[in-house]
């Protein structure tokens, strides 16, 4: 078991999150938020060596070690819990960003992310399926990511991890045939960070959601402010 996926001992305080629709042009007809669909816990983070950010690669412990007076390492973790819905609306797709800043600092001094977890879940799916989509759009970022599996390949994307050594990294995730879009996710990052230098980390959030008579409707996570920014000094 790495670092990053070791369990935390802190029971950290979980939130209900409220999932506020954004305006389009093709749904004339107001949504209302949804409310007990997802919930966030709040963020734990602790500090780690730098052999355990080198979470067992020999090659970077030595390099990792040669630079410890320069840079601390702390892991961030959280749990996403996602829920069925009671009218059958699943969701489709969802995605979390991380952006890390040490404000005031050059961009050589920004955190970064050093490693990510998980950085790719994947779901057996028979050989027809060829092609899936991850479409999640994030506050900050908006994007779409298609994946293509190659030639023989039987799978399909469930979660993916981005941003590892950039100082945006987020994870998307996207239901499948055979899976719904339900259950917790343990995400977590290791954050490379000058020393002594003020640092924090903003998330974002949102989600897609499929209704029967108006089709794919994205949301954006209305964040508490306990989750909104993360301190790490």
């Amino acid at each position: 078991m790495t670092p990053v996926d070791q369990p935390t001992e802190v029971t950290a305080p979980t939130y209900d999150i409220e999932l506020v629709p954004m305006l389009l042009l093709r749904t004339p007809i107001p949504q209302p938020p949804l409310t007990g669909r997802i919930s966030l816990g709040t963020p734990v983070v602790r500090p780690v060596t730098p052999t355990q950010a080198a979470e067992g690669d020999g090659d970077w412990v030595e390099f990792l070690e040669s630079q410890a007076d320069q840079y601390d390492y702390l892991l961030l973790s959280l749990v996403c819990s996602f829920r069925p819905s009671p009218d059958g609306t699943p969701f489709v797709d969802a995605g979390i960003g991380i952006r890390l800043e040490a404000p005031g600092q050059p961009a050589d001094r920004q955190p970064i992310a050093w490693s990510i977890s998980p950085k790719k879940r994947a779901l057996p799916v028979t050989p027809s399926s060829a092609q899936l989509k991850l479409t999640a759009k994030l506050m900050l970022v908006e994007a779409g990511m298609e994946y293509t599996p190659e030639q023989g390949s039987n799978e399909e994307l469930f979660v993916v991890g981005m941003g590892e050594r950039d100082s945006d990294p987020e994870w998307r995730f996207s239901a499948t045939a055979g899976t719904p879009l339900v259950g917790d996710e343990s995400l977590a990052l290791i954050v490379r960070l000058p020393t002594s230098v003020p640092a924090r980390a903003h998330i974002t959030m949102a989600a897609t959601v499929k209704q029967r008579r108006l089709g794919l409707i994205p949301y954006r996570a209305e964040l508490p402010p306990a989750l909104r920014t993360i301190d790490f000094r």
